[in-house]
C-alpha cells in the first residue's frame, strides 16, 4: 500500500512535532503494510503553514537519515496539501510547494463549511489549464459534499480526482463524514484512500478502517485505490480509471448505526 496524504514531515505544520514522532508514525504505517508514504505538509498562504519547498526537502533529508538509523524500509516521497486560495494561482510556477513527488497530481483542499463551490471549481479548472491534475483531499468532510455527494460526479467528469480519508469510514470525523465516505466507496466516487495522519494515533486506528474498506471494495478495487492509483499519482506509468455512479438515496444503509 502507498499513502499519498500524510502530515509526517516533522515541525512544518500541525502534524508531527519532531523526528521521534515521525519515526514512530512510519513504524506503525510499515506494520500496517504501507511500503511508501508521501509527506504532504499543508501549504496555506494566509497562515504560518508556508514552509518552503527548500525547507521541506531539508527536513525530509533529516528524516531519511533517522529512518536509516532505525532500519525502516518504508519509502518516503514529498508533496504538499495546498489550501484553496485564488492567489495560489499566481505562485504555481514558484518553488513554494510541489505536486506529489513532482508529478502533475496536486493535492488540494478547501474549507469544510460555507465553501464557494463555484469558486473552487474555477480554481480546479485553472489548475488543469496549468497542466495539473487536482486531487481533492477528504471531500467527505465538506458540507457541500455531505449535502449532495453527487457533486463529486461533476468534479470527476471535469478532470479532478478524489482522495478519501480512511478514518472517515469509522466515524472518526463524525457521522456526516462516515455516511458520505461509504456512499463514495459504494458509488466509485473516490480514486484514492489515504490516512491524512497527523499523529501516531491516526495510524494506530487505521486497522478497522482498512478492514471496512476491504469488505466494501473487494480485493481488486482495494488494490487499485491503495496501490495502483497511488503509483500513477507519484509519477508512474498507467492511467487512473474513473467510473463514478450517481448516488440514489436509500432509506437504510447496511452500515448505518
Amino acid at each position: 500500500m502507498i499513502d499519498i496524504h500524510t502530515h509526517v514531515l516533522p515541525g512544518v505544520d500541525d502534524g508531527s512535532n519532531g523526528i521521534d514522532e515521525s519515526i514512530e508514525m512510519l513504524r506503525v504505517a510499515e506494520s500496517l503494510g504501507f511500503r511508501a508514504v508521501t509527506l504532504t505538509p499543508h501549504y496555506m498562504s494566509y497562515t504560518n503553514y508556508t514552509s518552503t519547498l527548500a525547507n521541506n526537502k531539508k527536513v525530509m533529508q533529516q528524516l531519511v537519515r533517522a529512518m536509516k538509523q532505525q532500519n525502516l524500509e518504508i519509502q518516503v516521497y514529498l508533496g504538499n496539501e495546498v489550501f484553496y486560495d485564488p492567489d495560489i494561482l499566481k505562485i504555481l510556477d514558484s518553488d513554494q510547494f510541489i505536486a506529489l513527488n513532482k508529478s502533475r497530481y496536486l493535492l488540494v483542499e478547501t474549507v469544510r463549511h460555507d465553501a464557494s463551490v463555484e469558486s473552487f471549481e474555477d480554481f480546479l479548472y485553472r489548475l488543469q489549464l496549468k497542466g495539473y491534475s487536482p486531487v481533492i483531499a477528504h471531500p467527505e468532510r465538506y458540507d457541500f459534499v455531505q449535502e449532495d455527494p453527487n457533486v463529486l460526479l461533476d468534479l470527476i467528469n471535469k478532470g479532478s480526482f478524489i482522495q478519501m480519508n480512511m478514518l472517515s469510514l469509522t466515524g472518526y470525523y463524525g457521522h456526516g463524514a462516515k455516511e458520505t465516505a461509504h456512499i463514495m466507496l459504494e458509488n466509485n466516487m473516490a480514486q484514492f484512500m489515504a490516512s491524512d495522519a497527523h499523529r501516531v494515533r491516526s495510524y494506530k486506528l487505521m486497522g478497522e478502517a482498512l478492514e471496512i474498506a476491504q469488505d466494501v471494495l473487494g480485493p481488486r478495487q482495494f488494490k487499485r485505490m491503495m496501490s495502483d492509483n497511488p503509483k500513477v499519482a507519484l509519477g508512474g506509468n498507467g492511467r487512473i480509471e474513473c467510473a463514478p455512479k450517481a448516488y440514489t438515496k436509500r432509506k437504510k444503509h447496511r452500515w448505518s448505526r
